[in-house]
C-alpha cells in the first residue's frame, strides 16, 4: 500500500501555468503584474482548446467575452492589450493555427516583461494548440 493512494483519495490536481501565476504574484504593482495577469487569463482561455477540456464553441465564446471585459479593467500598455485581444479573438474563433500564431505574437509583444519560464509556458501552449491540427 506504500506509494498507492487509497481508493477514496483524490489525485493531486495539476496546476497549469505555474510560472505565469508565480510571476504575477512576484511582479511589482502596475504594468508588469497586469501584463502577467493578462497573459495568465489568455493562456487559461487557450488551454480550453486542449484535451481533456476541449470547450464547446458556445462556452469558449462566453469565456472569451468575459476575458475581454476583464482585460478592459487592467492597465495594460496598448501593444500588449492589442496582442492579448487578438489572442482572445483567435481562441474564440476555434481556429488552432490562428490561436497559436496569436499566442506567439502575444509572447513576442510582452515577452520582455515576463520571466523566461512564463514566456516558455506561452510558447509551449502555442505549440500544443498547433500540434492538434488546423481546426
Amino acid at each position: 500500500m506504500i506509494g498507492q493512494l487509497p481508493p477514496f483519495a483524490l489525485a493531486t490536481p495539476a496546476f497549469r501555468f505555474r510560472a505565469l501565476a508565480s510571476h504575477a504574484g512576484r511582479a511589482s504593482l502596475g504594468g508588469d503584474r497586469e501584463i502577467a495577469l493578462a497573459c495568465f487569463a489568455v493562456a487559461r482561455l487557450g488551454a480550453g482548446m486542449l484535451p481533456p477540456v476541449m470547450l464547446a464553441p458556445g462556452d469558449a465564446t462566453a469565456r472569451a467575452t468575459a476575458t475581454r471585459h476583464w482585460l478592459a479593467s487592467l492597465a495594460v500598455p496598448a501593444a500588449g492589450r492589442t496582442a492579448a485581444l487578438a489572442a482572445i479573438e483567435a481562441i474564440a474563433s476555434g481556429n488552432r493555427r490562428s490561436s497559436a500564431d496569436a499566442l506567439r505574437v502575444l509572447r513576442a509583444t510582452v515577452g520582455s516583461q515576463l520571466d523566461s519560464a512564463s514566456a516558455l509556458e506561452i510558447a509551449e501552449l502555442a505549440d500544443e494548440i498547433q500540434s492538434l491540427g488546423t481546426r
